[in-house]
């Protein structure tokens, strides 16, 4: 059985690239579903894995990551910042842009979080309250 297990996971090479799959509750409706990684160090069948926006705090198995065969990655390219893959998934995709305002005022103030954002107010963001946003 784990011969069988141990052909069906391909092992990651240090600098391979690889598709991490992002759970459900960690994207938007509209977010990929695979994140773009390359692994970086392995050790005991853990892999510590970066992306473009930073490097992910988790170890993954090896059975995790989905190898590809063409680098569009480089290590070089990854800066020195610890994320969580819900975190860098929204910088990558720009995140579900919904803000939640509290405005009492039609947002025409300057402490509105949509239009300190720069984000159009909409009916998720103050459900039955005018906005001039």
């Amino acid at each position: 059985m784990t011969r069988r297990g141990n052909q069906l996971v391909r092992r990651l090479e240090v600098g391979q690239c690889a598709t991490l799959r992002v759970p459900d509750v960690d994207r938007g409706q509209t977010g990929p579903k695979n994140h773009l990684v390359v692994a970086m160090k392995g050790e005991d069948g853990m892999y510590t894995i970066d992306c473009r926006e930073g490097f992910l705090g988790s170890k993954y198995t090896a059975a995790d990551p989905s190898p590809i065969d063409h680098v569009l990655i480089k290590a070089d390219d990854v800066p020195d910042i610890r994320l969580t893959l819900r975190t860098a998934t929204a910088k990558a995709t720009g995140g579900q842009k919904f803000v939640k305002c509290q405005c009492s005022t039609q947002c025409s103030s300057g402490r509105c979080s949509c239009r300190e954002k720069e984000i159009k107010c909409n009916s998720r963001g103050h459900p039955g309250r005018a906005c001039k946003n």
